[in-house]
């Protein structure tokens, strides 16, 4: 394995690695996402998850499209880890207000600050920087296709937390109507 392949899973171990550590310490939740609203998210992202590690040699998708050269390899590097940064920084920054699934906590709290000043949802983008850097790095189809499969399940699941949000949390309509949802001053 190569060294940017290395850095690349490295990154992707950390991230799960603190992911798992810090939701130890969430507050406890007081009204989630039934578990038929989810189902849909989580398939996507094991849809995901075999393609940016195997690929699929059907309908072209193991073809590649981007040649693996040194510089597109330390690209690759740099969006993974700036993915990394991005999420785990939004990650402490929300603390005990975070949860894998839809949730509202008890005391939720609106963050507006740290990376939350910019973006909505800080760690989607962050994630999504991670799956579009190992895509290029990987340079197949699969990996592309991986990644547009990764921001329709965000989509969907930033939608629904938004929702709930909306409903629940004072000050939220205010915060959405002038804050992006995903990459600063675009979307």
């Amino acid at each position: 394995m190569e060294a940017t392949t290395r850095f690349v899973v490295l990154c992707w171990v950390v991230i799960v690695f603190i992911w798992v550590i810090s939701a130890l310490s969430v507050k406890p939740t007081k009204e989630r996402q039934p578990l038929p609203g989810r189902l849909l998210y989580l398939f996507l992202a094991v849809v995901v998850a075999v393609l940016l590690k195997r690929g699929v040699r059907e309908v072209n998708f193991a073809r590649v499209v981007l040649p693996h050269t040194f510089w597109i390899g330390i690209l690759a590097d740099a969006i993974v880890l700036a993915g990394l940064v991005i999420a785990v920084w939004a990650r402490a920054v929300l603390g005990g207000n975070w949860s894998a699934r839809v949730a509202l906590k008890v005391d939720h709290e609106l963050i507006q600050r740290g990376p939350y000043r910019v973006v909505r949802h800080p760690i989607y983008s962050g994630l999504l920087l991670m799956v579009l850097g190992t895509a290029i790095l990987g340079g197949r189809v699969s990996g592309f296709v991986a990644f547009f499969i990764c921001f329709c399940a965000s989509w969907i699941k930033l939608r629904q937390e938004e929702a709930l949000l909306t409903k629940r949390l004072p000050g939220y309509s205010e915060y959405k109507a002038r804050t992006k949802a995903l990459v600063p001053f675009v979307l």
